[in-house]
């Protein structure tokens, strides 16, 4: 049976091109550690880390590629910045759409939080924010998309209204690179964790943060070990990106997500015309209601929805054991925003497109449903 992937929010798939090439090579014809050694090969490794810092700095627009930290993923990469940069005593605002990557990092972590309310479509409040800060609120946490509805946050006014009122902004990409432009800014972002297996279509276990210099400065680390550097003493050095990269890094994720950023740069933008058409057929079949934005403009390539009398669970393993097509069911990891969005009784059906979905492969799927609905 034909496979079409349509569960891009989740990890990508397929890989950018040369991404195996690049992970293959480095496991095959280098495998050292960076900073670990004087040697050539351990010399090359490093400038390929370097490299990979410096891509990700031109993405996030950061004027200084040490301030980019990698981790495991996307949700290491939001605790590292909380247990370093908050304590209990403290209090956050985060959104109504937030994912579990902030949520039980904010529970485990016994930070406070407010919740700041969302319109139906998912889309924060601005206005609701001022009332909901504190003495003690010290950041904002908010995600770039929803992973449920694919709406686009206000992330610049989001960030000036956060600053107006004294707080640090911490923004969460993995649902919006690169969709969304997600940059650095005084006044406006402090903060940056991403992650690299989902819209930059580079391998799982490789994600980190892009910190602001005044904000680098203010986070400790929560994890010690090894770094290559300051061997002499048992604190963790004073300098980034070592400070908190503790350990051998996923030098073999960073040598894919490197490969994954070139693809980036030379191809743009991935074209939505395919998610559209999609968009386009939900919105036109009665039995089916869209969760989030009407328009293509305001959303990502994520699309979420639910079925009148029918079974989001069964269709879901319909659409793959009788088509093929891979959906996600569920509450995708986000109840938050499902509380929200008042679907948390029932979850909903996630279509996401990536960059190698065709048009093709969309109106294969809108038959697909189309049969199932009214066979």
């Amino acid at each position: 049976m034909r496979r079409i992937y349509l569960d891009n929010a989740s990890t990508s798939f397929p890989k950018a091109p040369g991404v195996l090439e690049a992970m293959s090579s480095y496991l095959s014809q280098n495998a050292s550690n960076p900073g670990r050694g004087s040697y050539n090969h351990a010399l090359q490794a490093m400038e390929l880390v370097i490299a990979c810092r410096s891509k990700l700095s031109t993405l996030f627009g950061c004027t200084d590629s040490r301030n980019v930290v990698f981790s495991l993923n996307v949700t290491t990469a939001l605790n590292t910045l909380m247990a370093g940069l908050l304590t209990r005593e403290d209090h956050v605002l985060v959104s109504g759409v937030e994912h579990n990557a902030v949520m039980r990092a904010l529970v485990l972590h016994r930070i406070p939080y407010s919740v700041i309310p969302c319109d139906k479509d998912g889309r924060i409040i601005v206005e609701a924010m001022p009332e909901l800060v504190g003495a003690r609120t010290k950041a904002l946490f908010l995600t770039s998309a929803s992973n449920v509805t694919g709406t686009i946050q206000p992330i610049r006014e989001a960030g000036e209204a956060a600053h107006r009122l004294g707080l640090w902004t911490c923004i969460d990409t993995a649902q919006g690179t690169p969709t969304v432009d997600c940059r650095l800014e005084e006044g406006v972002i402090d903060a940056i964790a991403f992650t690299g297996h989902k819209g930059l279509a580079g391998p799982q276990g490789v994600g980190g943060l892009v910190l602001s210099s005044n904000l680098a400065n203010c986070v400790t680390p929560s994890v010690g070990g090894g770094t290559g550097s300051r061997s002499e003493s048992f604190a963790m050095p004073d300098l980034l990106p070592d400070r908190l990269e503790a350990g051998t890094q996923n030098i073999v994720g960073i040598a894919g997500l490197s490969a994954a950023l070139d693809f980036l740069n030379t191809r743009g933008m991935m074209d939505r015309t395919s998610c559209s058409k999609l968009l386009s057929y939900f919105l036109s079949d009665s039995r089916i209601t869209v969760i989030g934005p009407a328009t293509m403009e305001e959303r990502t390539s994520v699309i979420s929805i639910t079925v009148k009398s029918f079974d989001l669970a069964e269709l879901a393993y319909r659409l793959d054991a009788e088509y093929g097509i891979q959906t996600r069911y569920g509450l995708h990891c986000a109840p938050l925003a499902h509380t929200t969005l008042g679907t948390l009784q029932t979850g909903t059906i996630r279509f996401s497109c990536g960059y190698a979905t065709t048009t093709e492969e969309i109106e294969y799927t809108i038959q697909a449903m189309k049969e199932l609905l009214y066979r």
